[in-house]
């Protein structure tokens, strides 16, 4: 096995911003939706590499993750383009979608086989819920995919909670129509997520709960450098302080933060 090293991370790096740069109009402006993934995917890159740190990984390692986390959201670009949305029920699964680009630009073969594969399952499986990933993954596949699954929450749940602060998230029905900017508490989303520990995003009905869907993937977050990040950065008081003060609300919270 080869392990990621600079020369094959500048490769990746380079080879996102060309992609990403065909998306970009004459004056080399992104639209605003695809700008906003852009930098997401900046960010998922970073918390990879400090979660990687505070799992004290190899350098090599270290260098995977962010990787990983630089490429994950590929498949948005065309997804939005073709669509104008990210709504992926009603458009096209984007981890499928960004697995079959790097595969069509032969991003896998840079990389021996065992990285390239870790990087492909990184991007197709970092938007499913637990029980759609499939169990016959290689362990290290795994480990990656489950701290770019972390690295990702950690950027939505900030994102998300700042934009709530600043506008009550005025353009999430932009990005995912089905949803409305109502502050409203649909009950059958806490009723799921007691339930099941997770809610499908197509049964969201509001921003709110968009915020108690943040809430719940308290519940799936992988590793303790990720709990301690999220801590750091306030997420869960500030998911608090935007819900509504419920019986089920304070039953979810008080479950979350003993699991903690």
């Amino acid at each position: 096995m080869v392990d990621m090293t600079d020369d094959s991370r500048t490769l990746l790096i380079d080879w996102f911003d060309r992609y990403v740069n065909r998306y970009r109009d004459k004056k080399g402006n992104l639209p605003a939706a695809l700008e906003l993934k852009y930098r997401h995917s900046q960010r998922v890159a970073e918390n990879a590499r400090l979660i990687a740190q505070g799992l004290n990984l190899t350098p090599e390692k270290i260098l995977m993750a962010e990787g990983c986390g630089l490429v994950h959201d590929i498949g948005r670009f065309p997804q939005y383009i073709r669509y104008e949305s990210f709504h992926d029920a009603d458009t096209v699964d984007h981890g499928q979608e960004g697995r079959r680009i790097l595969e069509k630009e032969q991003i896998p073969r840079h990389f021996d086989a065992d990285d390239g594969e870790r990087i492909a399952c990184a991007v197709e499986y970092h938007n499913k819920k637990v029980s759609d990933i499939p169990t016959n993954l290689k362990d290290e596949a795994i480990f990656f995919l489950r701290l770019i699954r972390d690295a990702d929450k950690l950027d939505i749940m900030d994102l998300v909670m700042k934009s709530v602060a600043n506008d009550g998230f005025s353009n999430l029905s932009d990005m995912l129509p089905h949803i409305r900017t109502s502050r409203e508490l649909t009950p059958a989303v806490v009723e799921e997520i007691l339930k099941t520990k997770t809610v499908s995003v197509n049964n969201l009905r509001t921003v709110t709960d968009f915020v108690a869907m943040l809430a719940s993937w308290f519940y799936d977050l992988n590793y303790a450098p990720t709990r301690a990040l999220a801590s750091d950065y306030h997420i869960l008081r500030r998911i608090e302080e935007a819900l509504p003060d419920t019986q089920d609300i304070r039953d979810l919270l008080t479950d979350i933060k003993t699991g903690l």
